[in-house]
């Protein structure tokens, strides 16, 4: 108590004093100010360590939160791409550079019907939730474009492009190969190109999630190699002659490993694959004479079956040809050894011989190859092959690919090589999500692809298509478990050894159910003869009720599970690969709208209503139109800005934001 009165006492003695106010004001202000500066501090080392889970939901091109609405709060933003083809002087630097009679220089390739403005527009009504919105061009700007605004930024090539003399270009493969080099890109990103439109409402769900990882949305089949060898065939296990050609990779090594033909089941198509092939029944009328794979040193031969109208022969060989049999099989041994002679060069024409591997195959193929119509192969007369047989129409259809689809079956090439012989569709025309990691590691796999597809000047037949390559290289690469860490998956009470139980979930996995009683015998005894004679260095103590009553085995370690060849070797095929890349193949059609524009009016209004009536999440309206049919394409162009602007409207109308605060201006 006396302390309390000398404090007291003190601070009376302190008042007496003149100034005594003045100090206590200044010392109390100090203090204030010192709280509030402290508080400042405070406050930005805060939010900038919690920038992700304070300001993630409102940081995109609305500023609005998002928050009760987003699942997941990874920034995600947008890339375009776009050019204006009607400027003079793109035009002028075009047909600098590439021919004008190049089929990939077509005015529909770089004309510009505004579709970028209004895609941007559909996307602040229907994906407000993105973070920030980048626009890659040749340095040309949107007459229309709000270039203050903080949520977009324009990009040219020379801000991405590594190797500067590959510019200029005016490929889009070689453009989109470096788009994920954009300054301050988000790890994620959407890339759009200016003709696809939203049309319904999207969220980071439709192109991730948690759970499912990556959706890749797929539609057709890749072309066929051939008119008369679908993909199905190659790789299926039987030998098809018609698909033993270089384009066809000589049919996945079928025709190496299985001589004798065989039956395979006809392959039925899905109703999106463009390609129809028409299963026919035999006419047993028609004769039709075939012959064997004989062999050339000895002249012997066996008739046979061979797929084989014979005009071939007749053409090649027109004075030496008449209907015996025996004067047949000879032109026959001279076609066949005049086509073993180009084997070579048929490498080096379709870019074999640049990997051993098919060049060693491409000569154990030469006895068989036939890169026209007729193949040999060793078979039985009574065997004939319904795969053989097929309309005239498809037969001697002539194949017709554009550089796009031909640029498909260049990267489908590349990735049998790699990934091995598979049925391939090509993904969705559609906004895709790409992650910058998985691009540069794809990139840096097949580098020297990729180098060649950006100094490409326009579209070409070898450039390593974007989307089809990032995807199918998301869904091939694998991951190689070791089995110390298979080891400690099963280890589920993390003891550092395998119990009873956990060795039987282990083997309800390894083998078939209902599990033979002899292959867990046969399991247990590899773990009891490799306990014997290792010498394990690392001694473990396993926990009480490791093992059942009857049980006979030892001491199951990680060590000890390593070193021993036969169970390691079992579970290493079985678990010791998985996906690398998470991901759910999901079909397209549901959600997406892909259409070709013409120059038809009266289709394209039908077209456009049909998209009123039922618009979809994506809509992709491509330029198809002649370009010699000038007043139909104004009136096309026209009708496609009148539907633009109606659908833009009808999405105004849905949300409600001021026309002032309009980020990307309607007009």
């Amino acid at each position: 108590m006396s302390a309390w009165k000398l404090l007291q006492r003190r601070c009376y003695d302190l008042l007496s004093y003149k100034y005594s106010l003045l100090v206590i004001l200044v010392a109390f202000t100090c203090i204030f100010i010192g709280i509030v500066h402290f508080g400042e501090v405070w406050l930005a080392w805060s939010k900038e360590k919690y920038e992700a889970v304070f300001h993630s939901f409102n940081d995109n091109i609305l500023g609005k939160s998002f928050q009760k609405k987003l699942c997941q709060h990874v920034p995600i933003d947008v890339v375009y791409t776009w050019v204006n083809g009607s400027d003079p002087n793109f035009i002028r630097s075009l047909h600098k550079y590439i021919p004008i009679t190049d089929s990939n220089t077509v005015a529909s390739r770089f004309s510009d019907k505004d579709e970028l403005k209004y895609s941007l527009r559909s996307l602040e009504m229907y994906a407000p939730w993105v973070r920030h919105v980048y626009i890659v061009t040749n340095g040309q700007i949107p007459s229309w474009l709000d270039m203050d605004n903080p949520r977009m930024t324009l990009i040219t090539h020379e801000d991405i492009f590594l190797d500067k003399s590959h510019l200029p270009t005016f490929s889009s493969p070689a453009i989109e190969s470096h788009i994920h080099r954009i300054p301050g890109i988000s790890d994620k990103f959407l890339y759009f190109n200016d003709d696809v439109l939203l049309g319904a409402e999207v969220w980071p769900e439709d192109f991730i999630t948690q759970a499912g990882g990556q959706k890749v949305y797929l539609t057709w089949w890749v072309p066929d190699c051939s008119d008369v060898c679908p993909w199905a065939w190659v790789g299926d296990g039987s030998c098809d002659p018609a698909c033993n050609t270089t384009l066809c990779e000589f049919d996945g090594g079928d025709c190496n490993s299985t001589l004798l033909s065989t039956d395979s089941e006809p392959f039925e198509e899905e109703s999106d694959y463009p390609y129809k092939y028409l299963q026919i029944v035999e006419d047993k009328n028609k004769s039709t004479t075939v012959f064997n794979n004989f062999d050339v040193e000895n002249n012997s031969s066996t008739v046979s079956w061979v797929y084989s109208d014979l005009n071939t022969i007749k053409t090649l060989y027109p004075q030496d040809y008449n209907s015996s049999t025996s004067n047949l099989i000879k032109l026959l041994k001279m076609k066949k050894q005049n086509d073993s002679n180009r084997t070579i060069k048929l490498n080096d024409d379709n870019g074999v011989s640049a990997n051993p591997d098919h060049a060693k195959r491409h000569i154990q193929f030469r006895g068989y190859l036939n890169d026209d119509i007729i193949n040999l192969v060793q078979g039985n007369n009574s065997i004939k092959s319904n795969k053989l047989r097929y309309s005239d129409q498809w037969k001697h259809k002539k194949r017709h690919l554009d550089t796009y689809a031909e640029s498909l079956l260049h990267v489908n090439k590349i990735y049998n090589i790699v990934y091995g012989f598979g049925r391939r569709k090509v993904p969705a025309h559609m906004p895709h999500l790409i992650d910058k990691w998985i691009v540069n590691s794809m990139q840096k796999k097949f580098k020297s692809d990729f180098i060649k597809t950006s100094s490409h000047k326009v579209r070409s037949a070898e450039d390593m298509q974007f989307a089809f390559s990032y995807f199918y290289f998301l869904m091939s690469e694998n991951l190689y478990i070791p089995v110390g860490d298979i080891f400690d998956k099963f280890d589920t009470d993390n003891s550092g050894t395998w119990s009873d139980r956990e060795i039987r979930t282990l083997l309800s996995r390894l083998y078939p159910l209902p599990l033979d009683y002899n292959l867990v015998v046969e399991f247990e005894n590899a773990i009891i003869n490799c306990s014997k004679y290792l010498n394990l260095v690392e001694v473990v103590k396993a926990p009480p009720g490791e093992r059942y009553l009857d049980s006979m085995l030892p001491i199951v370690s990680k060590e000890l599970i390593s070193t021993c060849d036969w169970v390691a070797t079992s579970i290493k095929a079985k678990f010791g690969q998985c996906k690398r890349y998470k991901h759910e193949v999901i079909k397209a059609g549901k959600n997406e709208i892909f259409e070709m524009l013409t120059s038809n009016v009266s289709l394209t209004v039908q077209l456009l209503d049909e998209i009123r009536r039922d618009p979809k999440k994506f809509i992709c309206l491509n330029d198809d139109m002649d370009p010699i049919r000038h007043s139909e394409n104004e009136i096309v162009r026209a009708l496609l800005n009148d539907f633009y602007r109606s659908f833009i409207a009808i999405g105004i109308s849905y949300i409600t934001i001021l026309a002032v605060q309009l980020v990307f201006p309607l007009n």
